[in-house]
Order: C-alpha cells, then sequence, then structure tokens
C-alpha cells in the first residue's frame, strides 16, 4: 500500500477518536493526536480523551505528554507529527491523524500553508518588545500607523489581537497584512500536498442534533469528574507560581473550554463558603450553561475553517495537479454521524471501504456523491480572495449610543455585528430616548434623567465601595455577601469581575426580574474605585 494518511476532521462530538480507532485496526494503522489540547497530561474528561481501554491497544502519538504550564505551538506539532509519520510509515502501518485543531492538521498535510515562520520568529524577544506592554490606546494607534489594514479589522479595545499584529510587524518586519496577502497568492509551492496520498474524513452531524449532543456531553463531563480535574489543575498552578514558574492564562491548557466558565464558581466554593447554597447554585447552573454555549459556539467555528480553510487548500492543490497533468491526491469525504444507531453501516464501513481503495489505487468514489449533505457542503464557503474581503472590513460608530456612553466611542466590527447592534435593545432604548430628548428637551438629558443617573450613583456607591447588610429575602443572602463573593472573582489580567443581579435591593434600580440570572451580563464599566463593574446592556447605568 502506498505510504499515504488518513485525517480525521470534524467538530467536538461527532466520533472521531472511535473512526480512528475503528480505521486504524482495519488498516493496521496508528493514531496521531491532532488535538492541541489533549497533548497535557491528565486531564481526560475536560480535554475530552478517548479511555485507554476504548482504544483497543492503538498506538496513540503526541497525547498525554505536556505540563500544564506548557505550550506546544503548531510549528513544533508539525515537526514532531513528521518524525512520527516517517517511523510509522518505516513499520509498514499507516498514520491515522484524529482531532479537531484544524489550524494543526492543515500545517501538516500541507507544506507552507500556515504563516509559520513569523510564528518561529515571535517567540524570540525584540529590542521592540517594550511597546506591546503599552496601554490598549497606545498599542491600537501604533497598529494604526505601521498597518491600517489590520487596525481597521480588529476592534480598537482587542488587546490580544491588536497586540498580535503589531508583534508580527515589530518582530519580522513585515505587515500581518501582507503575510496575509501573501500566503492567499496563487503559489505552487504553498498549496503543496506534504505526503502522496492524503484521504481526509470529515465526520458531520446536523447542528441541531449535535448542539443536543454536546449539551448532554457537559452533562457527562460533570459526572465523570470535571470538577475535580478543574480544583487539581487549580491547585498545580499555584504550586507552579509558587514555584517560580510564570504561567499565561491566555495559551496553552488555559484555553480549554471549562477552566474559564467554571472559575467563578469555583472561586465562590473556595473563597466564600458562607455564600448561601441557593446564590453557588446560581453560580454553578450559570457556568454550566456558560461551558454549553461555548462548546456550541466552539462547534460552529471548526465548521467555518473547515469550509473556509481547509475545503479551499483541497481545491486549490487539485487544481494544481489538474495543470500539471497529475492525479488527484487529496481528497475530502463528508460522512453524516447524524444517527449513531446507523454508525457501522454509515460510517465505519464507509470509511474502510473508500480508504482502502484510495490508498491502494489513487481512486474513489466522487466525494459528493455519498450524500445530500456531501453534495451541499462540500464546496468552500467562501471567496478565496481573503485579502480582498480583509480590506473590505468595515467598522461603525454609533453616534446615538456615544451621548449614553460619556461621549466615548461605541465601535462596532464588521457589517453583520452592526446590523445586531442596531438591533439591540440597548441601541432601540437609547434611540427612542434620543428623539424624545430632541423633540421635548431640545437635545438635552430631560430632568427625570439627570435624577435618576444622580440616584443611581449614589445608591451603586455606597452598596459597591462600602457593602451593606440589608437581609435579601429571594436568595438568603445579604447583599454584602454577594458582593464579596463575586468581588474575589475579578480577574486582575482583565481588570473585571463579574456582579450577579441577585438581590431585592436592586429591584428599585429596575433591574432584570431574573436576579440569579448571569449569563447576560456583559457589559463593562468602570466605578470610581477603579474597578468594573458588569450591568445588564438592556439597562445601561451610568457610574462614576
Amino acid at each position: 500500500m502506498p505510504r499515504g494518511v488518513v485525517a480525521i476532521v470534524g467538530t467536538t462530538g461527532v466520533g472521531k477518536s472511535e473512526l480512528g480507532v475503528q480505521l486504524a485496526k482495519a488498516l493496521h494503522g496508528e493514531v496521531i493526536n491532532g488535538d492541541s489540547m489533549q497533548v497535557y497530561k491528565g486531564l481526560d474528561v475536560i480535554t475530552n480523551k478517548m479511555p485507554v481501554e476504548e482504544r483497543e491497544g492503538i498506538p496513540h502519538h503526541l497525547m498525554d505528554f505536556l505540563e500544564p504550564y506548557q505550550e506546544y505551538r503548531v510549528t513544533e506539532f508539525t515537526d514532531d507529527a513528521i518524525k512520527i509519520i516517517k517511523e510509522i510509515h518505516s513499520r509498514d502501518r499507516v498514520p491515522i491523524i484524529v482531532g479537531g485543531t484544524h489550524y494543526y492538521i492543515q500545517s501538516l498535510l500541507w507544506k507552507n500553508s500556515l504563516i509559520k515562520s513569523y510564528d518561529d520568529e515571535c517567540d524570540n524577544d525584540s529590542e521592540d518588545d517594550g511597546i506591546l506592554n503599552a496601554e490598549t490606546d497606545v498599542l491600537y494607534k501604533r497598529l494604526q500607523e505601521v498597518d491600517p489594514v489590520m487596525a481597521n479589522k480588529w476592534h480598537w479595545n482587542d488587546r490580544r489581537k491588536i497586540r498580535r499584529s503589531l508583534q508580527i510587524y515589530l518582530q519580522t518586519g513585515k505587515r500581518h497584512s501582507d503575510w496575509i496577502k501573501e500566503q492567499h497568492q496563487p503559489d505552487e509551492k504553498a498549496s503543496s500536498l506534504r505526503f502522496p496520498l492524503t484521504c481526509i474524513f470529515w465526520l458531520y452531524a446536523d447542528p441541531k442534533v449535535l448542539d443536543q449532543r454536546l449539551d448532554k456531553r457537559v452533562d457527562k463531563m460533570i459526572k465523570m469528574g470535571l470538577f475535580e480535574e478543574l480544583k487539581y489543575l487549580r491547585n498545580k498552578v499555584k504550586t507552579d507560581i509558587s514555584s517560580g514558574i510564570s504561567i499565561d492564562y491566555t495559551r496553552g491548557i488555559f484555553q480549554v473550554i471549562g477552566y474559564k466558565e467554571f472559575e467563578a464558581y469555583l472561586n465562590a466554593l473556595e473563597e466564600t463558603p458562607y455564600l448561601d447554597d441557593k446564590v453557588i447554585d446560581a453560580i454553578k447552573e450559570s457556568s454550566i450553561e456558560a461551558m454549553k454555549s461555548a462548546t456550541r459556539r466552539y462547534s460552529r467555528k471548526q465548521i467555518r475553517w473547515i469550509r473556509n480553510k481547509l475545503l479551499l487548500k483541497c481545491q486549490e492543490s487539485n487544481l494544481n495537479d489538474a495543470d500539471t497533468d497529475c492525479i488527484s491526491n487529496v481528497r475530502v469525504y463528508l460522512l453524516n454521524t447524524t444517527s449513531l444507531e446507523k454508525w457501522n453501516q454509515d460510517v465505519r464501513d464507509v470509511a474502510i471501504t473508500i480508504v482502502k481503495e484510495f490508498l491502494d489505487k489513487g481512486t474513489g468514489p466522487d466525494p459528493k456523491s455519498l450524500s445530500l449533505e456531501a453534495k451541499e457542503l462540500l464546496d468552500p464557503a467562501i471567496d478565496t480572495n481573503t485579502f480582498d474581503n480583509l480590506k473590505a472590513w468595515t467598522k461603525y460608530q454609533c453616534d446615538i449610543c456615544k451621548i449614553f456612553n460619556d461621549n466615548s466611542p461605541v465601535v462596532i466590527n464588521g457589517f453583520s455585528n452592526w446590523n445586531q447592534h442596531l438591533q439591540s435593545k440597548w441601541h432601540r432604548s437609547n434611540a427612542k430616548l434620543k428623539k424624545e430628548m430632541d423633540m421635548n428637551w431640545g437635545g438635552q438629558f430631560p430632568p427625570w434623567f439627570k435624577e435618576r443617573k444622580k440616584k443611581t450613583n449614589n445608591v451603586m456607591k455606597k452598596q459597591f465601595s462600602k457593602g451593606v447588610t440589608d437581609f435579601d429575602e429571594e436568595t438568603g443572602s445579604s447583599i454584602e455577601q454577594i458582593y464579596n463573593a463575586l468581588r474575589i472573582n475579578k480577574i486582575r489580567g482583565n481588570k473585571r469581575f463579574d456582579f450577579m443581579c441577585a438581590t431585592s435591593k436592586l429591584k428599585e434600580l429596575e433591574f432584570p426580574p431574573n436576579k440569579t440570572d448571569v449569563s447576560g451580563l456583559h457589559e463593562q464599566y468602570p466605578n470610581n474605585e477603579g474597578d468594573l463593574i458588569v450591568l445588564p446592556i438592556n439597562k445601561r447605568l451610568d457610574i462614576i
């Protein structure tokens, strides 16, 4: 059998690991992990590792070998995986790459498919790195000067992306937008497959069915010990920090879904054991829903990567092969996993039949002939000229909402987000009030608004600067307990902490009736002590 490779991609929760083992048994293969979170030791539940007993003795490479504080870059993965593939080929076995970190898998299957060179260079220190520690507005102004295309792409307050684009320019001497432009220019080398025969299986499930499956999996993870793993990870971090190890919470294992989502809940358990059980349960339920929501969003993101990038790369490779009279040597087959009851006939048996013929003869059925879903989804979903799309990105400023934001700019990124903003309760409420101001008050704030604002400021200052001891009949906790419990959840790196509207005392301020709902509280405002308070977007209250 020719020395090809098999890759299994798809969203989380579609059975990639199961198919990997089944193909390995049928092909005398070995599995290479392509999930950036499963490289870490332990943490089997939160990273969704396949239990050892279910691997049926199949070797699994690049799994379970890193400490939580270590980082594993795509360039390191690519180099390590290439070595392992050569070793597997030397044993006359088939390498099967399995995972949902499609960025990793694509960098392995294609030479120069990702912007590798600047990733390598940006690992090194630079004399220009000093500016990267400046305030976000300073970074943004600098990016506007050196790379206006990327500055227009990013939100002015998105520090991580702004800093990354600026870092690329400072440490490589080339603008981030230029890297992207070069990456998407027609280039035979850029589309060169690394391995002569590459068969990719995309496991797909109907989004509605998948959402239900993912929600149930989160519940199962909790029963299997998710909280225990999170507590272990938190304790290990404390130990590592006390040993002098530097921890970057924006990278590596700390990006796994669940770590950030349950931080407020675990903080409340550890640091405020006196907090009422109802409040604890409210925080827990909100954290569970946050993890489920994040998992569903991630699955959408994985599909977008496959359709926008992976399929496009396959198309480019096949076009280049046609121009040079070569036989197509990369194919993507979509297998529908919506009905798990039909797994063996619709997924396992089909995959085994296809891959045997493809690796043996370089041929196989037309990928679009397998199903209606395959016919619909196996075309790239975007315009191939990514750089033109980047240049066309537009920022919008809302002049109406700016008035109610202490005249600070309200910037919206992209046409889709702008439409969402115009339909939001906050904007519609502001627009209604602005119309009333223009008609009846000469464009000025009406007296009742000024009085409400003054009253709100005084009450909020009292409650959140000094704390109060009023008993809350709904939750059984004092406002002071709730305030202190949530104040300790402040994430100092982002200068924010979560505020839960769970007190009857705040009812007079017209907060939402569901006092224990924290899922929608995402608007941040500074108070007079420099902290940030999170208020509902539909009831914006100014704090001085």
